[in-house]
């Protein structure tokens, strides 16, 4: 799930270890108000993978990487996640 309230969601894109980002689908929403879907297909491998997100506003600003708390103007920051695939 992606949002920007007012803004809207332009793109969502993945990384999974250090290889490029990838565009993800967005799935279509009523409103720049409204949270969206996104995935990605990806043809896992075994082991230990790191996957990244960031999401682009429909300003085009794209989300930085450092991470901040919610209060006052909103969290930030690339979700991150490390995962085994077997």
């Amino acid at each position: 799930m992606a949002w920007a309230q007012g803004r809207g969601i332009r793109a969502v894109e993945v990384q999974v270890d250090d290889d490029p980002w990838q565009p993800a689908a967005l799935l279509p929403v009523p409103s720049v108000n409204t949270w969206v879907q996104w995935r990605l297909d990806w043809a896992a491998t075994s082991g230990s993978h790191t996957v990244r997100v960031r999401a682009t506003d429909g300003t085009g600003a794209v989300q930085p990487e450092a991470r901040i708390t919610p209060f006052p103007d909103g969290a930030t920051g690339w979700h991150t996640i490390t995962l085994g695939v077997t």
